[in-house]
């Protein structure tokens, strides 16, 4: 009887440390009777799921990329991750699914980390920044490159983090007794992170050593990267800018009420989740506490920012360095006019930020006597 214990994400839960400790241990899992086989080298097995945009809306489909991974396998108990399946929220993609895993497999195990939305929405944002250009990577076409640490809440941000009515599709097609649903939080996990977690359900003694993957960037990094790639700028422009974004050290943290008004948006699906799949005292499936995010975030660029920051453009060899300055305080300015009055006391320090910014190129060409009259002797005054 052969059985695949699929791994479905979701994304930033850990999945490239999980991956990167499940391919460095192949060995030792057959030992143990599991075989691990991915697409990618480092163990991710995304490549498998297509993601495209169709009519405005992003398109998810599994590829046969996929369906050869599982023909090629030969174990009784084989393992597969690919985090880019919880990207599946269509009832016959996830049937199609079921049934390429019935081709070749007895029974499927389904495990699934959930993260709270807000933190796993400022986690991916993150990611989002690491491309140059837009729709450059999944996360980019989901998560855009707007305003602020979180996403924009469009319909397809609105199916991806609805995680019960993802998990209720999951049920559907393979059964409430083949998912294991788990929370991404510390105290949740057995041994502390899901690599000691994720053996734990493999069960058979499994002892996989733990790795760590940071993926982090800093806040300079998330926020200039989003805004060249939102106007616009050639990906040749930021990719060098970006050795001078990593000397920053600033981590991004929303304000404490952007991050619980993004996990709000989802209240009734939580409340949902944590009926049937993770029991949270604060019935909303993961805890209610936000103290940790301060009361005045730091995840909007403003032109105290880009006064700093001027200087990079100028040392980064920009082809036209000044014109980029120009298009970014601009764009400072139209939120600033978008704000009105109300912006009070931060209006004035935008301005004076901005007088500074300006100051550090300002500059007027002397004028200069032709050469025809700077060699031409006799009068030198007018009537």
């Amino acid at each position: 009887m052969r059985t695949l214990y699929l791994h479905i994400g979701f994304h930033k839960t850990g999945s490239s440390s999980l991956q990167l400790a499940l391919n460095r241990h192949r060995d030792y899992l057959l030992e143990k009777g599991f075989e691990f086989v991915s697409l990618g080298k480092k163990g991710n097995s995304s490549g498998g799921i297509k993601v495209c945009r169709e009519s405005g809306r992003l398109v998810f489909r599994i590829s046969r990329r996929f369906e050869r991974l599982l023909a090629a396998s030969r174990g009784e108990r084989v393992i597969v991750s690919a985090e880019h399946l919880s990207f599946l929220h269509s009832a016959a993609d996830i049937e199609q699914l079921r049934g390429l895993c019935g081709k070749y497999f007895d029974d499927t195990i389904v495990i699934a980390y959930l993260r709270r939305q807000d933190r796993q929405a400022m986690s991916f944002k993150q990611q989002a920044a690491r491309a140059c250009e837009r729709d450059w990577s999944s996360s980019s076409k989901l998560m855009g490159h707007g305003e602020g640490a979180f996403p924009d809440l469009s319909e397809d941000v609105r199916a991806y983090y609805d995680y019960f009515a993802k998990l209720q599709l999951w049920e559907r097609s393979f059964g409430r007794q083949a998912l294991r649903v788990r929370e991404f939080e510390g105290g949740s996990l057995c041994g502390g992170d899901i690599v000691t977690d994720f053996a734990g359900l493999l069960g058979a003694g499994v002892e996989v050593p733990p790795c760590r993957v940071n993926e982090g960037i800093c806040r300079k990094h998330f926020l200039l990267t989003h805004k060249l790639i939102e106007l616009g700028v050639a990906r040749r422009e930021i990719e060098k800018l970006r050795p001078l974004m990593a000397a920053d050290t600033t981590s991004l943290t929303p304000s404490r009420a952007s991050a619980l008004a993004f996990f709000r948006e989802f209240e009734i699906s939580n409340r949902h989740l944590n009926d049937h799949y993770l029991r949270q005292d604060s019935g909303l499936a993961f805890s209610d506490d936000f103290s940790d995010y301060p009361d005045e975030g730091n995840d909007r660029l403003s032109i105290a920012d880009l006064a700093r920051w001027t200087p990079d453009l100028f040392a980064a060899g920009l082809e036209n360095p000044r014109g980029l300055r120009d298009a970014l305080l601009v764009d400072r300015l139209e939120v600033l006019s978008a704000a009105g009055a109300g912006a009070g006391e931060n209006l004035s320090r935008e301005l004076a930020a901005l007088r500074q910014c300006l100051a550090m190129t300002a500059d007027t060409t002397p004028q200069r006597r032709p050469w025809y009259r700077r060699i031409k002797l006799g009068k030198r005054s007018g009537r």
